[in-house]
């Protein structure tokens, strides 16, 4: 099993080192990992026989499944050992799956086309009326049950609209013909 080193967590490599015939005072150490393309060099600390070496977040460095070497350099009294070698493989530690449990389709918005060739051109007033019929839900269809609400809609309209007034009957007879 290769050793694993993280993309984003950072990790403390720890292990105990015994030197015989040798003072470990000015002893250091440092962690060398290889892959194909590039080495990366992490020093560490010598102390009481311990031996710790911090390895940083590898983002922006290694891949996810990068694999390689890497081996532990010790120098002690200005000799080098290689006391401990093994291959690696680079993982992303913390992870966030996704299930799409449904996709919903969007809605598509209808659009009605209604032939204007034979129909007679109507004024702005009545499309504004017609607008405003359209909005409070007044349709051809139910002009008989809301007669008094077309009725109130008409004279509010004129009343904002005084100068519509002289051409009151067109205007209403014009709209109650386009109503859907």
């Amino acid at each position: 099993m290769a050793y694993q080193l993280y993309l984003d967590k950072a990790e403390n490599f720890e292990c105990e080192v015994a030197v015989k015939n040798a003072s470990l005072k000015d002893a250091f150490a440092r962690m060398i990992v290889e892959t194909a393309d590039f080495s990366l060099m992490f020093p560490g600390i010598l102390k009481d026989g311990k031996c710790q070496v911090p390895i940083k977040r590898l983002k922006g460095l290694l891949g996810e499944n990068a694999t390689g070497k890497m081996h532990l350099e010790v120098i002690v009294e200005d000799t080098y050992f290689r006391p401990w070698e093994d291959n690696f493989q680079v993982e992303q530690h913390t992870a966030v799956k996704v299930r799409v449990n449904e996709q919903k389709k969007p809605t598509k918005p209808m659009v009605e086309v209604k032939s204007v060739k034979n129909q007679p051109k109507m004024s702005d007033a009545a499309v504004d009326l017609l607008f405003i019929c359209e909005k409070v839900g007044i349709k051809k269809s139910n002009l008989g049950q809301k007669k008094n609400d077309f009725k109130q809609v008409v004279k509010e309209y004129f009343k904002a609209n005084p100068e519509q007034l002289k051409k009151g009957t067109r205007v209403i007879s014009e709209a109650m013909n386009a109503l859907k």
